[in-house]
């Protein structure tokens, strides 16, 4: 089939749009540079130059999805530095008015699918207790920065009528992996300036982000209408992640601080992923190791 793709360069489309090729999909996506629409074309992708976030970029959008049976929504902008003023504002863009713009143009040019990318850490702090897709997401004030778009993102994805467009929510734990956050985390730690809050007992729900890569080639073969997943490996305590990691890797061990505030905890079920996908995590959370 053909589809359409918003985030085609980023950690999760690098390994993507090789995925969906190999289903003998055509995928067609919108980047930000000519240097990108080349590498990509040169790859068999239909590329075209433009920003999502742009009145020009959202005008186009219509036209590049015409004859997509299926759109997939994975355009991010994660600050690397996420407590300065503005930080996240980017992000929060791409998630509300990227969104609804991307919703529209799928449903003007026709398109019968569509994936939105998700986050598993918009569900609130859960303590020890299993997080299922039942679990509400987190409305308190303290989250808002985070939590608001992703409520409103999928806000606007489920008031899509099922009749109109199939569509499918993923909600990605903690990516692992090339080019992912886990990258940044251990560079901290070689540099020694990792501490761990707490008593690192809360949970952290991580997945590689190839695993999520095919959970989205199989939503688009088996999802049932109006369906929503936690994509996320077997979580971890991050106390234990963090340490093990450092271990694996042979680097100094990251120190406990408990005077630093306690982080949410995120303990989330992949199990209706599992039976109604056929989806299991493949790849090993640890670089270095075979799989990573």
């Amino acid at each position: 089939m053909h589809i359409f793709v918003i985030g085609a360069t980023g950690a999760l489309g690098r390994v993507l749009l090789p995925r969906l090729q190999q289903d003998q999909h055509k995928i067609h996506t919108l980047v930000r540079s000519a240097e990108q629409a080349k590498d990509l074309q040169a790859r068999g992708v239909v590329a075209s130059v433009g920003e999502l976030l742009s009145p020009e970029g959202q005008r186009q959008l219509p036209e590049l999805a015409r004859d997509c049976e299926a759109v997939i929504h994975i355009a991010t902008a994660i600050p690397a530095n996420p407590s300065l003023p503005g930080a996240w504002d980017t992000n929060t863009r791409l998630r509300t008015e990227g969104t609804r713009a991307l919703l529209a143009a799928a449903l003007q040019a026709g398109a019968t699918r569509y994936i939105q990318q998700s986050i598993v850490m918009a569900y609130p702090d859960g303590g020890d207790r299993w997080l299922d897709e039942e679990q509400p997401l987190d409305t308190t004030p303290e989250r808002t920065v985070v939590c608001a778009p992703v409520i409103e993102m999928e806000r606007q994805v489920k008031a899509v009528a099922p009749g109109r467009m199939h569509w499918t929510i993923l909600r990605g734990g903690l990516f692992v992996g090339a080019g992912t956050g886990q990258e940044r985390l251990l560079e901290n730690l070689r540099a020694g300036q990792v501490e761990i809050p707490g008593n690192g007992q809360n949970f952290v729900s991580l997945v590689h982000v190839a695993d999520v890569a095919e959970a989205f080639a199989l939503a688009l073969e088996r999802a049932p209408v109006s369906s929503t997943y936690n994509i996320v490996d077997q979580p971890l305590r991050y106390g234990d992640y963090v340490t093990t990691l450092a271990r694996k890797l042979n680097l100094p061990t990251p120190p406990y601080n408990s005077a630093l505030p306690e982080q949410s905890s995120f303990r989330c079920s992949n199990q209706l992923a599992k039976e109604q996908l056929g989806w299991q995590p493949q790849h090993s959370l640890w670089p270095g190791e075979p799989g990573w």
